[in-house]
């Protein structure tokens, strides 16, 4: 045991958390108080170089301090380092129980007293207030601790440690990776590293607090085939009418997986679970939850905040019920930004008291549900799963009997089964991440899907997203890795032009551009033509397809900004003036154009170039080019020229292919 570390002291007291009586935390605590010394007796304490030696309170600065730290050997509280802002500096400690504890620069007795909770004695061992003997030759008595002392050397020891960021260096509950990929699991009062679990503490660069306990794996793991755990659920996922009954449960399972080791994920996916009234979307929550053990944070009618503030360190799953479509969408699109960024893990940053921000990381796995889907923008999309609930059937008696009830003959009706069940799959996910070679197993289980998606003509992110939930569903239910047949078997399942959630996604700049055609902004609705494309419709539909045969569009295209060019030919000469060579001059900014995208991700401020040029931009470069328009009032406006014939005829599906 290395006397450099406090925590290895509580280790030490612990028994094996493999044995049927678990010890918890605060037992350990209790027994380190029992044995600390009684106020001004001696306390015994290892020497540097072996052996025990009794040192008299306030005497441990002679040789039974730490080098690092200067605090004493033993001393249970751990200094982490600090932290200087606009607002003063901030002083961060693990406590006796492990958790982090925050201390300003005015910290009075109280809060130091906090630090030691639960070993008051200590606090008079290490600095003992002590008190002149009223007579000559009586030795001088302990009568409190010196609460500025005390302060001094513990604010010291946080200097020495030197600046710590708590966003960077703290893991709280749920999976996380080693230094060498493998599998870290922090249960709250027990953190599973290096294939054995320890007291919560600091291990490496990390520090995993002490934090109210979650389930943790099972003992032992279940091997694969019928009647295993990952068996049970999937015949229990089946028994709900999905509108995909071969896909969504598989997607399911597979969420399930991938949730609970979130925080040890490159990818998070993102599960929406959407069906009528009675489809039973609030017992598929209801079971999720009982399976995580207590690793999520099960929500309602919550916000943005709501959830990370709850969630903090955290790497637990995420579950809203009831994410209903509403009119002010301002809520739901912020909880799926949340989502968004925790797919990949990414930070985010928030203002924070006296101007000064707070930085935080999101590592959780989001599942939401409701009976309309809100708006979701493309780049959510990518990251999602939609799953489909139709109506329950109800069971139909024959012959005056009642049928089978699936979920109660499984078992998963019963709450100690279907978390037994959940510590089972977890423990699995434990195997799944064991090192083989030099990386995970789970490593390579992904990359086996993800290739085959890939080749199947997928884009990477949705071979991340749905590339995931297959590995997921997999480690469920196998112990060895997919073979050929099992690989098709997911490919066909998710061929990307019939799976939803891929098919019908169309690029961003695409979206921009048609929404710049259909869109009705009040400086048109009392002209006849309610929209641009309107405008553009009715010439390019015109038998001459002359600009000024019938209908002439510049009327309407003069109130954004934009106009109609048809450029030159290869040696120079002007081209003809029909549809076949027409452009559309879109600015870079416009007051029309303002309100034309307002309400949009690509609304801009007025006076500024607007954000949809850059979005425009990202047009296959054969569609547009750059340059400036002499016909409006401007002459000098600067934007982009894109051909609209071939931008209306492209598409991006058969470029896919033909490349392929």
């Amino acid at each position: 045991m290395s006397i450099d570390d406090p925590i290895e002291q509580i280790g030490a007291a612990l028994p094996s958390f493999e044995e049927e009586d678990e010890a918890a935390l605060t037992q350990v605590l209790r027994e380190m108080s029992l044995a600390d010394p009684m106020r001004g007796d001696a306390m015994e304490i290892e020497r540097p170089l072996g052996g025990t030696e009794e040192v008299l309170p306030g005497q441990w600065r002679q040789g039974f301090s730490r080098y690092q730290t200067g605090l004493p050997l033993n001393c249970p509280v751990t200094p982490l380092g600090k932290l200087a802002t606009l607002s003063g500096t901030t002083y961060f400690f693990l406590d006796t129980l492990g958790e982090v504890a925050v201390l300003g620069e005015n910290a009075g007795k109280g809060n130091i007293a906090s630090l030691f909770s639960g070993r008051p004695k200590y606090l008079e061992w290490a600095w003992p207030r002590l008190t002149a003997p009223k007579r000559k030759g009586d030795p001088w008595t302990v009568k409190g601790w010196e609460a500025d002392e005390a302060r001094n050397d513990l604010f010291a020891a946080c200097a020495y440690m030197g600046t710590f960021e708590l966003e960077d260096r703290v893991r709280g509950r749920g999976a996380w990776r080693g230094d060498d990929g493998g599998l870290i699991y922090h249960a709250g009062d027990a953190v599973w590293i290096d294939g054995k679990w320890k007291p919560p503490g600091a291990n490496g660069r990390y520090i995993y607090p002490g934090r109210p306990k979650i389930g943790r794996p099972a003992r032992g793991s279940v091997p694969q085939g019928e009647g295993s755990p990952g068996d049970i659920l999937l015949q229990g996922l089946q028994s709900w009418e999905w509108e995909r009954p071969q896909l969504d449960p598989r997607l399911a399972l597979g969420w399930i997986m991938s949730a609970m080791v979130g925080g040890a994920l490159e990818q998070r996916p993102v599960a929406y679970v959407t069906g009528t009234e009675g489809a039973g979307k609030s017992t598929l929550q209801k079971l999720f939850r009982l399976l995580m053990n207590g690793a999520l944070l099960a929500t309602s009618n919550t916000t943005q905040a709501g959830i990370y503030q709850k969630v903090k360190q955290d790497s637990v799953a995420v579950l809203v019920d009831e994410m209903e479509a509403k009119e002010d969408t301002r809520t739901t699109d912020k909880i799926l930004e949340l989502a968004r960024v925790a797919y990949s893990g990414d930070k985010m940053q928030r203002g924070g008291k006296d101007g000064v921000g707070q930085e935080f990381s999101v590592n959780s796995s989001f599942l939401m549900s409701s009976i309309a889907m809100p708006p979701v923008d493309a780049q959510d999309a990518s990251r999602m799963a939609v799953l489909m609930l139709r109506e329950r059937v109800k069971p139909v008696v024959v012959d005056g009997k009642k049928p089978v009830d699936v979920m109660t003959a499984l078992g998963l009706k019963d709450a100690k089964t279907v978390s037994q069940i959940g510590s089972q799959l977890l423990r699995r996910l434990v195997v799944w991440f064991e090192i083989e070679g030099n990386r995970p197993r789970w490593d390579k289980l992904i990359d086996a899907f993800r290739a085959a998606l890939i080749d199947s003509g997928h884009s990477d992110r949705a071979a991340d997203t749905f590339g995931t939930l297959a590995a997921g569903h997999h480690a469920a239910i196998r112990d060895t890795m997919p073979d050929e047949a099992e690989l098709a078997e997911w490919v066909a399942l998710l061929a990307p032009q019939t799976l939803t959630e891929t098919s019908g996604k169309e690029k961003t700049w695409r979206r921009c551009f048609m929404h710049l055609l259909e869109a009705q902004p009040d400086t048109l609705r009392t002209l006849s033509k309610k929209s641009v494309g309107a405008a553009l419709l009715e010439w390019r539909d015109s038998e001459m397809k002359q600009l000024d045969s019938v209908f002439n569009p510049s009327d309407t295209l003069r109130l954004f900004g934009m106009a109609i060019s048809f450029g030159k030919d290869a040696h120079g000469a002007p081209n003809p003036e029909t549809w076949k060579y027409a452009r559309l001059f879109i600015p870079a900014k416009h007051p029309g154009l303002n309100d034309l995208f307002v309400g949009t991700p690509w609304a801009g401020r007025k006076g500024a170039p607007g954000p949809w040029l850059g979005v425009l931009r990202q047009m296959p470069r054969h569609l547009w080019e750059p340059g400036k328009c002499d016909k409006g009032l401007d002459r000098k406006a600067s934007g982009v020229f894109i051909s609209l014939a071939e931008a209306l005829a492209h598409d991006d599906e058969v470029v896919m292919a033909m490349a392929a």
